[in-house]
């Protein structure tokens, strides 16, 4: 029983260690040393997102400053001659994901969780960005594919 205890005590604290090194301070400056100049970060895209547009995450119909922010860059975007697509969720279809895919699945989710819109671009993505960020942000990544 004593064995058992002693397991379960360094699993635990092997767990703990293992989510500190992830989350902790060193996140935080690795997650900045990956940002780009626009404030976007790495993501995995999700599933069925086209490549040359940008995918605008956001709830429909809905009369919040959030809604008004999304109609606004959307609105901006398409100014631009941007291709924009809208949608209100979104899934992953990756089969046996590496541990980097995971990372980049976690920012995806963390990008959609901070607050409407959520804008994913050609591997990058951020929460709630200005016009200007977006469109500079679209024309960096289009000029590497």
């Amino acid at each position: 029983m004593r064995i058992l205890a002693l397991l379960l005590l360094a699993c635990a604290l092997y767990g703990a260690w293992d989510w500190w090194h992830d989350r902790g301070p060193g996140a935080a400056a690795a997650m900045s040393a990956m940002t780009s100049a626009n404030g976007f970060v790495p993501v995995e895209m999700p599933s069925g997102t086209p490549r040359n547009a940008v995918l605008v995450l956001a709830p429909r119909n809905c009369p919040s400053d959030q809604a008004r922010r999304t109609e606004a860059l959307v609105a901006a975007l398409a100014r631009e001659g941007i291709p924009v697509v809208r949608g209100d969720g979104f899934s992953f279809d990756v089969a046996n994901p590496t541990t980097g895919q995971m990372q980049a699945m976690d920012r995806t989710v963390e990008v959609f969780k901070r607050g409407a819109p959520a804008v994913y671009v050609n591997g990058m993505g951020m929460s709630n960005p200005s016009a200007s960020q977006a469109i500079a942000e679209y024309r960096a990544v289009r000029t590497r594919w």
